[in-house]
């Protein structure tokens, strides 16, 4: 199996890769896996991806670093008459079509609707959080990147949920704050948001635990969000349920994630790879289904608070 991954030092991603790893092991096939960090670049995915083909692996699993991009990579496998499994990072349906691929990730909107059920159940079980008393809910959006499906969906769904819920949203910084899913990026916004709104910001949604953690971090700094029962106190909502998030949320500083389930994604794609890699239908022996579109797998998320 050759294994494409857009960015090793991604949390979320790290846990898929050590399922891909477990369940690798666990198969009743002998698999071997050769896994290429691309580190964000997606130039270099594209040299990796060719020397994947040059080596003749059995199956591409594809985690691309510019879902954009991710028809050049579609044709190479298909050119290469090597079966594609993109997971995680979405490309459009037309990309997996084209080389009669599959995709396994979760449904881009679900998260977002959770994420806006959880802050709008909070808000009528503890009216104290409007801060200001207006009946608004001033919140702030740190999103992913612009452009990646999962953060555009996830930063929609998430405020379209709570509005439909009856909660009147007013975004405190006017857009979503791009921190491209990384904790510094998303300390240093939320430290230069609070210094110009202190007192005005109500509720945080997060693309993902990492930027949570990042805006949790600069909440700290200016003596929110150090235990859930002190004075000041802002709902911090992030996505993955990573091992830092949980415990952030177990110790009171965080509010809630939703769980992206790594473990059960990693486990998807050994099953399927290991079924295209072998020329059987890639579901074939499995438990999984195909979701309405017909070219797809869907690991479905949870709450945890």
């Amino acid at each position: 199996m050759g294994i494409l991954i857009y960015k090793y030092d991604d949390t979320y991603i790290s846990t898929v890769r050590s399922a891909i790893e477990k369940y690798a092991k666990e198969a009743n096939v002998a698999i071997t896996l050769d896994m290429q960090d691309a580190q964000g670049d997606q130039a270099k995915q594209n040299d990796q991806l060719d020397v994947l083909i040059e080596k003749g692996v059995d199956v591409l699993a594809i985690n691309a670093v510019d879902t954009g991009s991710a028809q050049g990579l579609a044709d190479k496998a298909k050119a290469a008459g090597i079966p594609a499994v993109f997971f995680n990072r979405e490309p459009d349906a037309s990309v997996i079509q084209s080389c009669e691929g599959i995709f396994i990730g979760t449904t881009a909107s679900e998260a977002g609707v959770m994420q806006g059920d959880i802050l709008s159940q909070m808000w009528k079980e503890h009216p104290e959080y409007d801060l200001n008393g207006d009946g608004k809910v001033q919140y702030l959006v740190f999103k992913g990147e612009p452009g990646n499906p999962e953060a555009e969906a996830r930063t929609s769904y998430a405020v379209s949920q709570a509005e439909a819920n009856g909660l009147v949203m007013e975004n405190v910084n006017g857009d979503p704050i791009v921190a491209n899913w990384a904790t510094d990026q998303a300390q240093t916004a939320m430290e230069a948001v609070l210094a110009a709104h202190d007192g005005e910001i109500e509720a945080v949604f997060c693309n993902n635990d990492d930027m949570a953690l990042g805006v949790i971090a600069a909440l700290n700094g200016s003596d929110y969000n150090l235990s859930a029962d002190g004075e000041k106190w802002i709902p911090v909502l992030g996505v993955d349920a990573t091992d830092a998030g949980v415990e952030a949320i177990n110790s009171g500083k965080m509010a809630a994630t939703v769980k992206q389930d790594g473990d059960a994604m990693g486990k998807a794609i050994v099953a399927i790879a290991s079924n295209a890699a072998l020329d059987k239908d890639y579901l074939e022996g499995t438990d999984y289904t195909l979701a309405e579109d017909g070219i797809s797998v869907r690991i479905p998320y949870s709450t945890i608070q």
